[in-house]
């Protein structure tokens, strides 16, 4: 019944213990169908030294008896590749009280281990049946034999089941326990997991940054409180809310098919995290997610995934089923299943029924290890250990997840800047508070960094709303936010209370108005680099001398620098010099950003009393001759632009000749915003510390009259609150980290 040996195979010898780490973490090398293993035949180094030594991980392979008689051969395959093989037969799958349904009977017979556990209901998951399961599902996992007494040896590593049987695949494996003390079950020591045998197939990858999860909620309105799923939603939206600039987290509420597959083909999202139910489709042999949209309830069923996947090029990294029997499908091919087929590494489902305030609290001590930075499989089990009730109740047991890579880390915390000017820097300190505006900041992110390669971009951003509203302090958020993704960002105040023009401007952009003797002003308003300006400078000293710009010769010119003779702009010929100064500079603009993206954010065009010391004509030049050809060619240049309604309409910036219309990125900010919603906003400023203190503290200040004129609107009148925070609580404002 059980091999004596371990398998001979050809030997491959290594010539140290890091060597056979390393190959071990490349997983066994599967042959042909990917069945068949290349394993390595020796004793491990440990043995050959007489010392033993505790495995990481382990994997066991269950595929159909080479001699397809009915049975199964158990493959215990070690690190390093040494492999112990046992048999599993038929008969004791398919006899006793309990069965596995590999001869898929329809319906499953009552003895049927994966019917009986996914039917049961929580109160009755300490049933001493559970005990009866476990231990037979431990003799089938680990044969009794030399399998059984290696696997006893190898301390209790992590250990990954493979099998392309469906009906031993869906067993529920982390119950098994063995029937004799010590009652050692693998899933609550070093983690059980499943490992997926198929080859992911090509993918388009997304960008990696910012790391975007999609939770959808499916249930309806009333369900979704009673089952908890608004506290699951909002454990996950807090636990990364400290790293709100590396980690997008959006949730829809019953979307409709068509608003889902939108924001899924435009966002890409790395992780989509399901909570609600799962149905079998009416007439057909599978299951799919179920989803009460408003505009009708509809099923996003396996089949529906395995083609809208490819035709959304999306391939999620991690898909999270927070739904009943998920994992646990009776049918021919399930939901979970049709996500590792199409290429995600990993699946985590239920195998059975889960009550909203456990699944909940799983969901985010899962999430809570990841934002860590922590890998899959040791979230998993963290969250895991933390299910109350075990071993005696099977809850602890019904998350079940599939792997189609080892030890895969989804996230991995972001590390700012470490140059003191960021540290120090003034506007990222002013919108260091933030809450809100999470749409935007999603949109302002991906107008920087597209998801998708293949997206057309849009390099000009016009920000617009009435005074006083956020504008501005939307964009600084959002400036830290390009800078940390990689980008090189300017601001430029238009208004500083000296006369601008045309080239002025040029020149501000260029050079800079950092004050050397002030660190806060030194990391967004610094100069570009001398080096990208040379041949600019050179044409601009020839135009403001002699109206024409000149033949550059490149070798006429070894210097690293050339110096701006600063000359004004003088009409010396017919032809207005802005459109030729413009394409300079423009091309300058992007050899400055030839080694990594560069955001110019221009802001305050008028005084606050709408002072305005920039001529409209300039103005009017500066977006024909620099901002619309930057709109138009492909770069690493990008242009955001705040202005108000008002200023758009007298400084004819909008709206956009046609031919820039689809080239162009517009967005309104909100001017309305209750002050119930402020003071809820208010207390995600403050990182939701003493929450009802500073929502009762927040309602009070918002009644009062704000003394600015004009007055703020909407998010902005949250400044107000954050003034006062700053000014009378300094431990409270003081406690509030820097987003990542």
């Amino acid at each position: 019944m059980f091999s004596t040996q371990p398998q001979e195979r050809p030997e491959r010898r290594y010539r140290c213990r890091e060597q056979q780490v390393k190959a071990a973490a490349r997983g066994p090398e599967w042959h042909g169908s990917g069945l068949v293993p290349f394993t390595v035949s020796t004793l491990p180094c440990s043995e050959q030294r007489g010392v033993r030594l505790a495995m990481v991980s382990a994997t066991i392979r269950i595929e159909t008896h080479e001699a397809n008689n009915g049975n199964f051969d158990v493959h215990l395959i070690e690190e390093d590749g040494h492999q112990t093989s046992g048999i599993l037969k038929r008969l004791d799958l398919t006899t006793g009280r309990w069965t596995a349904n590999v001869d898929r009977v329809v319906p499953p017979p009552r003895t049927d281990i994966v019917t009986y556990v996914s039917g049961v209901t929580p109160d009755r998951r300490s049933h001493p049946d559970f005990l009866d399961i476990a231990t037979k599902l431990y003799d089938w996992l680990l044969p009794d034999g030399v399998l059984r007494q290696r696997w006893a040896s190898l301390g209790n590593p992590r250990l990954y089941v493979a099998t392309a049987v469906e009906a031993l695949d869906q067993l529920p494996w982390e119950m098994a326990c063995p029937a004799e003390p010590p009652l050692q079950r693998p899933a609550l020591i070093a983690g059980l997991c499943r490992l997926n045998l198929q080859a992911p197939p090509a993918t388009n990858k997304p960008s990696t940054w910012p790391f975007r999860i999609l939770m959808v909620v499916g249930c309806k309105a009333e369900e979704e409180e009673a089952l908890g799923i608004g506290k699951e939603v909002e454990a996950v939206e807090r636990t990364f809310h400290p790293l709100g600039r590396t980690v997008d987290v959006h949730c829809m509420r019953r979307p409709t098919r068509e608003a889902m597959m939108q924001w899924i083909s435009r966002f890409q999202p790395h992780v989509f995290h399901f909570a609600g139910h799962t149905r079998k489709v009416e007439g057909a042999d599978e299951y799919g997610l179920r989803i009460e949209s408003d505009g009708g309830s509809w099923t996003w069923s396996s089949s529906g995934i395995d083609n809208d996947l490819p035709a959304k090029h999306w391939i999620p990294t991690f898909v999270f089923l927070n739904a009943c029997r998920s994992s646990a499908e009776i049918g021919r091919w399930s939901t979970h299943r049709s996500f590792l087929a199409a290429g995600a590494k990993a699946v985590l489902g239920m195998q059975a029924d889960v009550i909203g305030d456990l699944a909940g609290n799983f969901a985010a001590t899962l999430y809570k290890g990841l934002a860590a930075g922590d890998r899959l499989e040791d979230a998993m089990n963290e969250a895991r250990a933390l299910i109350p009730g075990a071993p005696g109740n099977i809850a602890w047991a019904l998350p079940a997840l599939t792997v189609s890579e080892r030890n895969a880390k989804l996230f991995t915390p972001c590390t700012l800047p470490s140059d003191q000017t960021y540290e120090k820097c003034a506007e990222f300190e002013e919108a260091r508070l933030f809450a809100n505006c999470r749409e935007p900041r999603r949109i302002f992110t991906h107008w920087a960094y597209p998801c998708r390669m293949t997206d057309k971009p849009e390099n000009v951003l016009i920000v617009l709303g009435e005074p006083n509203s956020g504008k501005s302090h939307l964009l600084k958020w959002c400036m830290e936010n390009w800078a940390i993704g990689g980008a090189r960002v300017r601001y430029i105040r238009m208004h500083d209370g000296t006369p601008k023009s045309f080239l002025s401007i040029l020149r501000q952009i260029r050079d800079g108005d950092a004050d050397n003797r002030d660190i806060s002003t030194q990391y967004l308003h610094a100069g570009l680099s001398k080096l990208a300006f040379r041949q600019f400078n050179w044409h601009l000293n020839n135009l403001t001398r002699t109206g024409a710009p000149g033949d550059w010769v490149e070798a006429e010119h070894p210097e690293t620098e050339i110096s701006d003779e600063c000359r004004p702009l003088t009409a010396l010929s017919d032809k207005r010099p802005e459109e030729q100064i413009g394409a300079l500079f423009v091309e300058a603009l992007r050899r400055d950003a030839a080694d990594r993206p560069l955001v110019l954010v221009f802001d305050q065009l008028e005084g606050p009393k709408g002072e305005r010391l920039l001529p409209v004509d300039d103005f009017e030049q500066l977006v024909r001759n620099v901002f619309l050809p930057i709109a138009t060619q492909s770069s690493h240049v990008k242009v955001a632009i705040a202005v108000t309604n008002m200023q758009a309409a007298a400084f004819n910036l909008l709206p956009m000749p046609p031919k820039y219309s689809d080239k162009v990125a517009k967005y309104e900010v909100p001017a309305d915003v209750a002050d119930d919603h402020l003071a809820t906003l208010a207390a995600e400023m403050m990182w939701f510390k003493d929450e009802q203190w500073i929502k009762d503290l927040a309602g009070l200040l918002l009644c009062r009259s704000p003394g600015r004129s004009p007055p703020p609107k909407g998010l902005a009148r949250l400044v107000m609150v954050r003034d006062t925070i700053r000014l009378h609580f300094p431990e409270y404002y003081n406690a509030v980290e820097r987003m990542r």
